[in-house]
């Protein structure tokens, strides 16, 4: 018999089984597992196996142990879920310290999967230690899962500066050693035989990388554990080698100690705003590394590029929003979005240009606010900060500043004025135009004061309501880098050719919350949740959309793979964690089904660039501008009155002077 290769055996499950008498015990079972993951047919008969009802809060975080028998979840109710993954079982349920959503919690290896590490919005990162064994297969379904303080021993390290943290990660080499990513522009390294806890509030001793902003992802390499990649929020994925970065005991790690081998950038030419990786991944060789962005695409970045230098992207201002691309539109005050409004997410959400301003909130599961007034209010206020008046009146400011400095007053004098009503009615006109633009100037300002807060942390009050980065768009100069500038190290920017990019893949949607996961299924395929509350699956080869999974009644936010076998979680804004395996009984895939959402998709993501999240505090500044615009329109009303009273009682005294 002919001997097949081990690439035509991963990816055949006919021919793994047959030739599985023929290899070693070891290959022959993970050509056999790997093929079950290559198969499109497998793939295609992704179903939903089993629904785990664990939480009683919005699901951000779900992961597989080592040997996949066991699944850690951890939820906006603060709690850590470890449940049996063959029976459903809650094996442990702990209320941890977490005061906010958490976003990440990982089993620590080499520990019996009885350690957990975890992270929240707040800041905080918490390993814990069950001091009990699971319960056994043999418990009452009546017997509390739940531990108490006295059934762990947990370790709480407080020393993130500001801001959420984002990720954990234990380090596979370190058994005791974890990684933690935040929003003060830390990846910090905790070592248990070293530190126990720590709550120094500007604490230097475990910060492992200083980076320029905020870090919002990372992910160590597999094999070489020392490789580390980071996905910053100025759309920078750096690379580092753990080897080369200095201890912070024994140097600074603000002077040069924290110098990625190479970077690469978002394949823009520029950003006029920050795309926030939510996702970054090496695949099993690291030699590719999968990016998802906030607002964007997911991209698979070729590591054996040489890549680019951090210092000269950063020099170059390429990747700042005070950069903006020749074919930008000018910016408009972005529309506004209410914090618990999700009635853009979920499968039956719709853009706004195909259901109309009033059009009903159909994807709206369970809205703890009333949408269709938050919808109406939000329309309000953008037409009013968006009207042609407004837009007139900041051109003519412009144009009689630049002609003469003195004329720009538009409310004329006393003595300007002429007699009659026509020249009342005028000067009410400008009266009232004056008033509505300081009004909707007054909204402005709030919302912009609003808006320049960090990204991150001004949208991680609700859940995992992310939603897009509030950022000030306000009409900058052109670029004036047209024909590039060069680095010390020979490098031109902009970047023109981004041939570190080996395919893009494009159709869901990743806006509204702050982590979107993505993952490498197989050697062959892409996986990602989305906002539309489907799973996508891609062809890695071809970046076409081979699967779609229905998922969620709103938001996607994560899918893991098993770590051998096809099976998959996914969890997401629904209260529950799903398993998915290939369980139907043949291939389904309706690719006109999967062209309508992706083409939803893609408009509604473009709507949703020019959205802001808005929190309560500016929504009180909102209604308090429009009370105050709506007082002084009804002083004016009373002062235009008086004006056009007293031209027609001059015009009644005339004739009796004239006598």
């Amino acid at each position: 018999m002919y001997k097949k290769t081990a690439a035509e055996l991963r990816h055949s499950v006919h021919q793994s089984l047959e030739n599985y008498p023929y290899n070693g015990a070891g290959s022959a079972q993970a050509n056999l597992q790997a093929s079950c993951k290559n198969s499109l047919s497998f793939v295609q008969r992704l179903d939903l196996l089993q629904t785990l009802n664990v939480h009683n809060g919005c699901v951000n975080t779900v992961n597989w142990n080592a040997s996949g028998t066991h699944i850690v979840s951890g939820s906006d109710d603060n709690h850590l879920v470890i449940t049996e993954a063959k029976s459903g079982r809650v094996a442990l349920k702990s209320k941890t310290q977490h005061k906010r959503h958490i976003f990440s919690a990982r089993f620590m290896p080499h520990s019996n999967d009885q350690s957990v590490v975890s992270c929240s919005g707040e800041g905080l990162v918490i390993h814990t230690e069950f001091l009990i064994p699971y319960s056994s297969e043999n418990c009452t379904k009546t017997e509390d899962p739940l531990v108490g303080e006295s059934s762990r021993i947990a370790n709480v390290f407080d020393c993130h500066t500001f801001g959420s943290t984002f990720d954990v990660l234990p380090l596979p080499d370190a058994p005791r050693s974890f990684l933690s990513c935040g929003e003060d522009a830390t990846v910090r390294c905790f070592d248990l035989r070293q530190s126990s806890s720590c709550s120094k509030r500007m604490c230097q001793k475990h910060i492992l990388i200083m980076a320029p902003c905020a870090v919002t992802a990372m992910d160590v390499a597999p094999f070489n554990h020392n490789n580390l990649a980071i996905g910053c929020s100025d759309s920078i994925i750096r690379i580092y080698d753990r080897r080369m970065l200095a201890n912070a005991e024994s140097a600074s790690v603000s002077v040069g100690s924290t110098i990625p081998l190479k970077a690469y950038p978002i394949p823009m030419e520029y950003t006029r705003r920050h795309y926030r990786p939510t996702c970054v991944k090496f695949n099993m060789n690291e030699s590719e590394l999968l990016v998802s962005y906030s607002m964007e695409q997911i991209y698979l970045f070729d590591l054996k590029h040489p890549g680019y230098n951090d210092a000269g992207l950063l020099k170059s201002g390429c990747y700042t929003p005070k950069m903006r691309r020749e074919d930008d539109p000018d910016p408009q005050m972005p529309r506004l979005r209410f914090r618990g409004d999700w009635s853009d997410t979920g499968p039956n959400s719709q853009a706004i240009a195909e259901q109309g301003f009033n059009g009903p909130n159909v994807g709206q599961a369970r809205p703890p606010l009333e949408p269709g007034v938050l919808s109406r209010l939000s329309d309000e206020i953008f037409r009013m900060l968006n009207s042609p008046s407004r837009q007139m009146r900041q051109t003519s400011q412009a144009a009689e500043s630049n002609a003469d400095p003195s004329s720009s007053r538009t409310d004329p004098l006393p003595s300007q004025r002429t007699e009659g009503n026509t020249a009342a009615a005028t000067s009410n006109r400008d009266l009232n135009n004056t008033l509505l633009a300081r009004a909707q100037d007054t909204i402005y300002e709030n919302m912009i004061h609003e808006s320049d807060a960090p990204n991150i942390s001004a949208n991680s009050g609700s859940g995992t309501e992310g939603g897009p980065e509030s950022t000030e768009e306000t009409k900058e100069p052109k670029n004036e880098y047209k024909d590039g500038i060069s680095a010390e190290d020979g490098q031109t920017f902009p970047i023109r050719n981004f041939d570190y990019v080996k395919m893009a893949f494009s159709g869901h949607r990743n806006s509204r919350t702050m982590v979107k996961g993505a993952c490498f299924w197989g050697d062959d395929f892409i996986m990602s949740g989305s906002d539309c509350g489907h799973i996508f699956v891609w062809n890695r080869r071809t970046g076409k959309v081979v699967k779609t999974l229905l998922a969620d009644n709103r938001v996607v936010n994560r899918v893991q793979p098993h770590p051998t076998l096809p099976y998959l979680l996914s969890s997401g804004i629904d209260y529950n964690v799903k398993v998915w395996a290939p369980v139907a009984p043949v291939p389904h895939f309706d690719d006109t089904e999967t062209a309508g959402l992706i083409k939803s998709n893609e408009i509604m993501l473009v709507e949703t660039r020019d959205t802001i999240t808005v929190p309560a505090q500016i929504m009180i500044r909102i209604l308090a501008s429009l009370h105050q615009y709506r007082r002084l329109m009804h002083e004016s009303g009373g002062e235009a009155r008086s004006r056009q009273e007293a031209p027609s009682s001059n015009d009644a005294e005339a004739p009796n002077g004239d006598n």
